[in-house]
């Protein structure tokens, strides 16, 4: 049973020998290979792979999906944010990475407008 991983991906200690990294693109070999295509890190190479997995493309596309917010430790309360495009991960010190949609923060002004700034009150 064979699959096919999308990206780059940290060798398990067993397979294959003396590999710290699998390129993306590498072939795994192996009767869990499923395994690896239902949690979205890899396409099924051969039919038996593809029948094990039995998802649906929609399923797989899902699955691929939040496998990238899965590692970039995307946590759940954030998952709209994530998903808005506003982050994309977080720094070592836990603040956020802005995303392609991130949202600038406002900076602070010398003007002072108040809450009630154009309405009349008096008509």
């Amino acid at each position: 049973m064979k699959c096919k991983l999308f990206e780059d991906t940290p060798a398990a200690p067993t397979l294959p020998p003396n590999k710290d990294i699998l390129p993306a693109g590498t072939i795994i070999d192996n009767p869990n290979a499923y395994l690896l295509v239902q949690i979205g890190m890899a396409e099924a190479a051969d039919e038996e792979c593809e029948k094990k997995a039995n998802r649906t493309p929609a399923q797989l596309n899902q699955a691929r999906y939040e496998y990238s917010r899965t590692k970039k430790g995307i946590h759940p309360d954030d998952y709209a944010r994530y998903d808005a495009g506003e982050i994309d991960g977080y720094n070592g010190d836990g603040t956020t990475k802005p995303g392609p949609n991130a949202i600038p923060e406002e900076e602070e002004s010398d003007i002072y407008l108040p809450e009630t700034y154009g309405d009349d009150e008096d008509e």
